[in-house]
């Protein structure tokens, strides 16, 4: 028992590195690539996890060379353009104009209740209000609205509404975060300033506080 959690702890490890190695993203938004090789790794790693009697290094070897594997294909995919269309596919235009590319969508196998399910996941109600939409190599879609469809942003009103930035954690149940103070050239003074304002005794009692570099900030109180 303990040799096979001993096992499975270094597999976890050697697999959550290897993940990291790769620097890439969510499942939905991984390159076919990307996606066959996590596959790989975890089918590699099950076998030892599951059979004592199967060496360690059988797993991991396999996995470690996948992953340099990967990150060879990547770096060499950054400086051939056309090696990265061979393994990464590349983006397709299914919608021009307000209509539907029966051709793209017949080579990508596309369905139109699969492309109209895609729409609506974006909140469009038809075809009609898009000017193009693209199916990425990751398999999500991105798209241009027409004027018309498009939300209603501040400058079309001729409004000029206060600037935001990016909301950093400052504070989390009562601690500090230390480095987002930094990134905002902050001090726990500053920030203790700032809740005594919003009529907080102690820093202790913030269960989270988020702060931009515009001055913005949100505090919420520990509850009682």
């Amino acid at each position: 028992m303990a040799i096979s959690f001993l096992r499975t702890l270094i597999l976890y490890a050697t697999i959550i590195i290897a993940l990291r190695l790769m620097g890439k993203r969510q499942v939905g938004e991984l390159e076919p690539s990307e996606l066959v090789v996590t596959i790989l790794i975890s089918e590699l790693a099950a076998i030892p996890m599951q059979d004592v009697t199967v060496s360690l290094f059988a797993g991991v070897i396999p996995i470690l060379t996948l992953i340099s594997l990967e990150i060879l294909i990547s770096f060499l995919c950054l400086k051939n353009r056309r090696l990265r269309r061979v393994f990464n596919g590349r983006a397709a235009v299914i919608i021009q104009n307000g209509k539907l590319n029966r051709k793209k969508m017949a080579d990508l196998r596309l369905t139109t209740d699969e492309v109209m399910e895609a729409l609506r996941q974006k909140n469009i109600a038809s075809p009609a209000e898009v000017k193009c939409a693209v199916i990425e190599p990751s398999g999500q879609l991105s798209y241009v609205l027409y004027p018309k469809s498009q939300p209603v942003t501040a400058s079309m009103l001729d409004l000029d509404p206060p600037q935001q930035g990016l909301p950093l954690i400052v504070v989390s149940d009562g601690k500090p975060i230390l480095g987002n103070l930094r990134q905002l050239g902050l001090e726990i003074s500053d920030i203790e300033k700032r809740i005594r304002k919003a009529r907080i005794p102690s820093l202790s009692e913030v269960f989270l506080m988020t702060l931009d570099d515009c001055g913005n900030e949100f505090i919420q109180r520990k509850e009682v």
